[in-house]
């Protein structure tokens, strides 16, 4: 193993000499020695936690920031994206399985891996590339949080955002941590109500609300997406009671994405083997929009209106936006609707 991909964990308690407690995510998971935990990026070594996985970069590519999906930060502007291995949820219909859901495996790829990308690389190539920020995806970014530290203070030094699109199953320290060293924005997944989440992530969606909230607090700029999956989350109750839950607790101008699922990994073990329809995406999105919520997305549609940002006061079309991308805003400088004043952006 690359002995540069191991970093001690920020976070830890040791319990006795054989146990020690991570407390990167709210899964908390006691690790004996020699071993790992849920997410296999996390390691006891002789009674001290540590990462296997800083520097350890798979994934990396320039996006523009609506693929995120983040449409109220900072539009039209790319981001250097990276990821690593790994996750702390188990969704059986992850579209980055290959690099998220490897379990055990992930041990072996690090031990076989030997590019480590230190964090001023990944600057150095935002600036090479133009890029006006980074985001860490693809896997859980959570899983890179010593690596995130380091680079976002530096991306900050240098004039560039940081966004991380994520379950939201970190613990509070780590969000703070997150929040000093310069996170600006998140795009945080609802996969659904408490029941799936417990039964299918194994994980309580509560901690994920909280840490939404928190975020908020913390002055991040947050969004939050639902991959809707008939029979699953597609129940109108389900988004009726999701959407009453972003107003109550971060704000009727909270962007809310709801995504088209097509199958993926292990979807075929549960019988769903089709995408999802396009009538109950139009259903959840007028259900959402019914129960207050100003910015309600349609994901994962083609040639779609619904990707476009309207004003809430007027109705005029203020960013219109192909695929990915921007290619029209009529917006002033402050983030606000050119024709009434009403604001749209809140950090641009």
């Amino acid at each position: 193993m690359n002995p540069l991909f191991l970093k001690k964990s920020k976070f830890q308690t040791s319990l006795n000499e054989n146990y020690s407690q991570c407390l990167i995510c709210e899964r908390k998971c006691k690790i004996m020695k020699e071993k790992s935990g849920f997410c296999h990026t996390r390691v006891n070594l002789d009674g001290c936690i540590h990462s296997i996985v800083y520097g350890l970069i798979p994934s990396l590519s320039y996006n523009f920031i609506e693929k995120k999906p983040l449409y109220h930060f900072h539009p039209g502007s790319i981001a250097i994206t990276l990821g690593t291995y790994g996750c702390n949820f188990s969704c059986f219909w992850c579209q980055n399985h290959h690099i998220s859901q490897p379990s055990k495996q992930i041990i072996d790829l690090v031990k076989r891996s030997t590019e480590y990308i230190p964090p001023k690389k990944i600057i150095e190539l935002a600036k090479i590339n133009k890029c006006q920020g980074t985001s860490i995806s693809f896997n859980e970014p959570t899983l890179l949080f010593e690596y995130s530290l380091d680079l976002f203070k530096l991306a900050k030094n240098e004039g560039l955002y940081n966004t991380y699109v994520t379950n939201g199953y970190m613990t509070e320290d780590v969000l703070r941590e997150l929040a000093k060293s310069g996170l600006n924005a998140m795009n945080i997944d609802i996969k659904g109500d408490s029941k799936m989440v417990k039964r299918y992530c194994k994980a309580d969606i509560e901690n994920v609300w909280n840490t939404a909230t928190l975020a908020k607090n913390l002055g991040i700029h947050i969004e939050l997406t639902t991959l809707l999956i008939e029979g699953l989350n597609s129940n109108d109750e389900i988004i009726k009671s999701i959407s009453k839950r972003i107003i109550d607790d971060l704000g009727i101008k909270t962007p809310f994405h709801i995504s088209r699922f097509f199958p993926h990994y292990r979807s075929h073990e549960y019988d769903i083997t089709k995408p999802t329809p396009i009538g109950s995406l139009y259903k959840a999105y007028n259900a959402a929009k019914k129960i207050g919520l100003e910015f309600v997305y349609l994901g994962n549609l083609a040639h779609s209106n619904y990707e476009n940002t309207y004003c809430p006061k007027c109705s005029s079309l203020v960013i219109e936006r192909p695929i990915y991308g921007v290619t029209k805003t009529k917006l002033k400088l402050d983030g606000t609707c050119v024709h009434c004043g009403y604001p749209i952006i809140t950090k641009s």
